[in-house]
Parts: structure tokens; C-alpha cells; sequence
């Protein structure tokens, strides 16, 4: 094998598999990646046996050939090179040489052969979004998935598609948010489609979103989805297991709203929350006529009390909420005003904005 690429290129395709690469896992393969030359591209494969990913990248070969290389070590070499030409080529025994400029490095690598294949995925498109889409939902949603590893199901998202609208779910059973998009189906009409997508394949996807005007296809094929957008492949085991019924949890009757400037609450909460009981992170929200109170005083910290105005014309009602849960659907919301609706204190609190009726999030209520 023989390759001259440019190294801006070859810097940006090792860089979107450093995610998925093993660096100290059981077979030392998969701490490399797979770089296979023919015609006018290399193809850079890597995967951590629960998810894969490809992408072509154009370069000049010489000779055709495929070469594995420490994916973390040829990431940190290519990223310190001038901005010229690069050269590989494959000498015996899996030794690979890389020129640029005045740099000359001699590389050990594994036996390309023993490379796990991708799984198989199909490449024609059950759904196809627009990137900007996409990555609005994955954004609005990603941040209320499960860290805890034996809950599976809550692991990654739920993506639900019935006709043309998609949503996106995700839940750790403390909050819940959920967002519905326009999405092209292939579907046959009437049917319902169901996906739980895992955490790590969408973080990666999101390394993919540089070009807000791309389409990205979404393939299922057995046990593997699939992620296309030109000539990148993300493709990922499904998460096995019963997401729970989101529906039920969405309150339909909290009739008082507190509606407050987004700015204003989210740097008020950030204040109070420096003196949050660590663990429960737990905010105390006071909300009266045309007036928002945050308290923090149940720790050893000290305590802290901010007021600010809000439009809200109901009764008194206080509900204790995890300052942590509010600023990350505060964080994502671009709307200038939130909307908290509220039924008392032992009610959840869904979290809605006056211009995106197909955005929800939802925090369960602390015991004050």
C-alpha cells in the first residue's frame, strides 16, 4: 500500500473514530483502526464491537492495501505535522512508514486481516432528516439519558416515528424530555416505528454534524441501525429492553404558569445552587404573585435567596427542584422566555416555551 493524502483530511477522518476506538480493552485491535486504500480514496474504519463506524476520504494511491495503526498514536503524530502532504506507505510485517516534510516516522501495526468486519447495515433509508434537525432533537434530549449502566433501557433515546413526524425521548427516571420534528419516511403508510438509539452512537453521530445543510439517512437491518450522511457510516448494535411509557408521565392538568426570562432565571439558579446540598442539588422554588423565589438553605454550606419577577397570577405554590436537571433545559432552550407548569409540590414540573409546542421536559419533584 501506497498513499498520498493531505493532512488536513487525514487528521479530520482519524479524528472522528477516536470516540469508538478501545484504548485498553482485552484485544489490543481494537485499539487500532483500519485504513484500506483503492482507486482514488482510503476508507478509515474503526470499531469497539458495539459500534462501527467508515468514512471515505479522497487521496492519490499509488498501490492499494489496507494497514491497522494505533489510532490514538497516529492522531497525536498527524495533529503536530506542518500542513503538507502526507505519505504512508506499508513496508513487511505490518510496519508502516509516514513521511510529511522533514518527518519521517516508522509505525508498528496489526495484521489488517484480523480486523472485525462491520456488521452488515442497509444502506437504503427508513428515515432521512435534515442534519440541522437532527441534531436540534439529539441536543434538546441527550442530556436526560440514564448514566446508569443496568438500566438498558434508558441507556440511549427512544426515536418513535408515525407518518412524517419523528420524536425523540429520553428519561432516568428522575426527568424526562421529548421533542417531535417533520421527518421523511420510507415506512410503509400506518406504520409505527420504534429505536432505542444508544448514548455512545449518538455522541458520535454528533461529531458528524458539520454540514447543517446534509441529510442524514437511518437505516435498521436485524440487530444494527445505521446512520449515513454521504460517505460517513455510523452503525450500532440496538439497545435490547422496554422504554417506559413516556405518555403517562406527561402531566396534562398543571393548570398554574409561572412563565420567567430565561437569562435571568438561569444565572439566578446558577447563584443559589452554589449552595445546594451537594448530592440533591436541591433548589426550593417559591413562587407567588408576579414573583419567583429561589432558596437554598438546608445545608451546612450556608444559605442563599434570590427573588426575581415572573408573570404568574395563581395561588402561592413552592415545589423543591434539582437546580442541576433545570439549568440543563435551560441550557438548550433558545427561546428568550421558559414556562414552568405547576400543580403542588408533590407534582412533576413540565418545563414548556410559547414558540415550540413539540418541546417538553419534565423534573420530578424533592421533598421540601
Amino acid at each position: 500500500m501506497e498513499v498520498r493524502i493531505s493532512r488536513d483530511v487525514l487528521l479530520n477522518g482519524v479524528h472522528k473514530v477516536q470516540g469508538i476506538v478501545e484504548p485498553k480493552g482485552a484485544m489490543p485491535i481494537l485499539s487500532h483502526l483500519h485504513l484500506s486504500a483503492d482507486k482514488d480514496s482510503i476508507c478509515i474504519r474503526a470499531t469497539d464491537l458495539e459500534i462501527g463506524t467508515l468514512g471515505y476520504y479522497l487521496a492519490n494511491v499509488s498501490s492499494p492495501g489496507a494497514v491497522t495503526l494505533n489510532a490514538r498514536k497516529i492522531f497525536d503524530i498527524i495533529r503536530e505535522l506542518p500542513d503538507e502532504e502526507i505519505y504512508l506507505k506499508k513496508e513487511e510485517n505490518n510496519w508502516i512508514t509516514l513521511k510529511c516534510g522533514k518527518s519521517k516516522f516508522r509505525l508498528p501495526g496489526l495484521p489488517p486481516e484480523d480486523f472485525p468486519p462491520l456488521p452488515e447495515y442497509s444502506d437504503k433509508p427508513l428515515l432521512e432528516f435534515d442534519c440541522k434537525i437532527l441534531k436540534e432533537m439529539i441536543r434538546k434530549t441527550f442530556f436526560s439519558v440514564s448514566p446508569d449502566e443496568t438500566r438498558q433501557a434508558l441507556n440511549g433515546l427512544l426515536l418513535e416515528v408515525e407518518g412524517d413526524n419523528a420524536s425523540l425521548v429520553g428519561t432516568d427516571g428522575h426527568r424526562l424530555a421529548v421533542i417531535s420534528r417533520p421527518v421523511k419516511s420510507n415506512a410503509s403508510k400506518g406504520e409505527v416505528l420504534s429505536f432505542l438509539l444508544p448514548k455512545k452512537a449518538l455522541s458520535e453521530l454528533l461529531k458528524l454534524m458539520e454540514d447543517e445543510s446534509a441529510t442524514f439517512g437511518f437505516s435498521s437491518q436485524d440487530n444494527h441501525l445505521a446512520f449515513i450522511c454521504g460517505k460517513q457510516v455510523i452503525v450500532s448494535r440496538k439497545i435490547d429492553g422496554k422504554f417506559p411509557n413516556y405518555r403517562q408521565v406527561i402531566p396534562s392538568d398543571n393548570q398554574l404558569k409561572a412563565k420567567s426570562e430565561r437569562n435571568s432565571l438561569t444565572h439566578a439558579l446558577k447563584r443559589v445552587a452554589l449552595l445546594a446540598d451537594e448530592k440533591s442539588k436541591m433548589v426550593r422554588f417559591e413562587i407567588q404573585k408576579d414573583s419567583l423565589t429561589l432558596v437554598s438553605d438546608n445545608t451546612d454550606q450556608g444559605a442563599a435567596h434570590e427573588e426575581m419577577p415572573i408573570e404568574y397570577a395563581g395561588e402561592e405554590v413552592s415545589i423543591g427542584l434539582n437546580a442541576k436537571y433545570v439549568l440543563d433545559i435551560l441550557n438548550v432552550i433558545e427561546s428568550d422566555s421558559v414556562t414552568l407548569n405547576l400543580k403542588d409540590q408533590n407534582h412533576s414540573c413540565l418545563f414548556t416555551v410559547t414558540d415550540d409546542d413539540q418541546y417538553k421536559s419534565i423534573v420530578m419533584p424533592m421533598r421540601l
